[in-house]
């Protein structure tokens, strides 16, 4: 196996398991947030109406 093909799997190895580290954090992250019910999230939602920024990241989490 010459060196360049080596290289590549093991870049591509690293990438994919970087990926794969990524989504479980991230899953990690959103099942250790605090729950806010609904009454709670209207009353945010009227004293705070939309967010300022102009885009918004969410992460939806299938169980």
């Amino acid at each position: 196996m010459s060196t360049a093909l080596k290289n590549e799997i093991k870049k591509l190895a690293r990438e994919s398991v970087r990926e794969a580290l990524q989504e479980e954090l991230t899953l990690l992250r959103v099942l250790h947030l605090p729950l806010v019910s609904k009454r709670e999230q209207e009353n945010i939602e009227k004293l705070y109406k939309t967010p300022s920024r102009s885009s918004v990241r969410s992460v939806r989490v299938r169980m």
